[in-house]
């Protein structure tokens, strides 16, 4: 297979992943969603019908069955992606190997353990971080029904005003989709829905991993460039679209990869961007030399 053939196939197959995670963790919120509703809420309004300890037990093993299904796919499929990578890396300095030699290569190496391990971890923590804030909306809504209760039984319209947030089946299930089933927050305050966040982690670290099999296969192989693919799009990265970097800092007329994604510029969390591993600088196209010259104000071209 060519190279745009490799990262077609790839990025497909990503694709296909985050397709199976999205339905694996929309069949599990709405397994969650109706059994909550049918807990608390069996007549329309508040009034448990289970005891509370057998609805976190019950959430407790749904997210069990999650966790498993999600390593399952990101163990079967990210191995798969990573294969393809290394392909690429060999179509990239002109000696493309059979997909039986790459397995073996691929055997041999850390990497591709490594990144299912980091990412079915990453995973499993928007599970267990969705799973923690069903828990606590499970035991807020046994005190405000006991509240209630009291609230009721004093005749206290101060306490019922006070606890009737979500006292409708209508308002704990917005709850649910606005408060219980998000996956992560970040640092800046945005909420990632399970789905989204996975498809942010397997394209980066994908790419990372890809990244570090190229420079671990380069410095072996005693090369060190790579340029940066064009994807015509329009953000930062255009300023290092079809530029030189250095892979392990050999050549110190380039910036390192490290040191490109330092910039914030490019290889950002979703980047699509990738590296096109250079065995001689005669084999670059030229309008990859010419925008590297202009970048770094150096001479490459006689």
């Amino acid at each position: 297979m060519t190279k745009s053939q490799l990262i077609h196939k790839q990025n497909r197959l990503v694709e296909k992943t985050v397709t199976e995670l999205d339905s694996a963790y929309r069949q599990h919120h709405k397994k969650v969603k109706s059994f909550l509703l049918k807990a608390l809420f069996p007549n329309g309004t508040l009034a448990p019908q289970y005891s509370q300890d057998y609805v976190l037990s019950t959430l407790q093993e749904a997210a069990r069955i999650l966790e498993a299904r999600v390593a399952g796919i990101t163990d079967r499929q990210l191995k798969e992606a990573l294969l393809l990578g290394l392909l690429m890396y060999f179509e990239d300095i002109g000696s493309p190997i059979s997909v039986a030699e790459a397995r073996e290569i691929l055997s041999l190496s850390a990497s591709g353990t490594q990144l299912v391990s980091e990412v079915t971890r990453m995973l499993n923590h928007t599970t267990a971080n969705t799973s923690a804030r069903l828990e606590r909306m499970v035991v807020q809504a046994y005190n405000q029904e006991l509240l209630l209760q009291i609230a009721d039984q004093r005749d206290n319209d101060r306490l019922l005003e006070l606890y009737m947030m979500t006292e409708t089946e209508e308002e704990f299930a917005a709850a649910l989709e606005a408060e219980g089933f998000v996956g992560i927050v970040d640092s800046a305050g945005r909420r990632w829905k399970p789905d989204v966040y996975a498809m942010m982690v397997l394209r980066t670290m994908l790419r990372e991993a890809n990244v570090a099999m190229q420079k671990e296969q380069a410095r072996n192989d005693g090369f060190d460039l790579a340029w940066i693919s064009d994807h015509n799009v329009a953000n930062p990265c255009n300023l290092w679209e079809n530029t030189i970097i250095s892979l392990n800092g050999v050549d110190s007329r380039f910036p390192t990869y490290e040191q490109a994604k330092a910039t914030l510029e490019v290889f950002h969390p979703n980047c699509q961007h990738y590296l096109n591993v250079i065995r001689d600088l005669a084999d670059v196209p030229a309008y990859v030399l010419s925008t590297t010259e202009s970048k770094y104000g150096i001479k490459l071209q006689p």
